[in-house]
């Protein structure tokens, strides 16, 4: 719906949301059509996976704990749940997810720039590709 679209020979006819994540279900598609010097930038989880690695020019990886991202997400989705029942399901099935994802892509070790994000305020990355580092 991005990648191919806006790829080498894509017709940029591009769709700009495929799911609903807190409704869980896929949404209706609703194509445009990308202006010729379009620049993507995609933001996302499970996107340094090996069989997409080669479609990015740059990868960043901005990571958190765990036990970050849990404060984090019962933050945000305070409005449509219960602080527990939003733990329980990061818990239950996002963080194993997240798990498996890091043991097999390894996101963390192949990123070209690497972001550690747990204190908003003082974020800290490392830039591979020229050796830098930064805070």
């Amino acid at each position: 719906m991005l990648l191919d679209p806006l790829g080498p020979g894509g017709d940029r006819r591009i769709q700009l949301a495929a799911f609903d994540a807190f409704a869980d279900q896929p949404l209706p598609s609703h194509p445009i059509v990308a202006a010729d010097d379009a620049l993507l930038i995609f933001d996302g989880v499970f996107l340094m996976r090996p069989e997409l690695r080669s479609r990015w020019d740059l990868t960043v990886f901005v990571q958190t704990s765990f036990a970050t991202t849990i404060v984090r997400a019962q933050q945000r989705e305070r409005a449509i749940a219960s602080q527990a029942a939003i733990a329980r399901r990061w818990t239950k099935r996002y963080l194993p997810a997240q798990e498996l994802y890091f043991a097999e892509a390894r996101p963390a070790a192949t990123a070209d720039v690497l972001v550690n994000n747990d204190d908003f305020r003082r974020p800290s990355w490392q830039i591979r590709a020229a050796g830098q580092t930064g805070c």
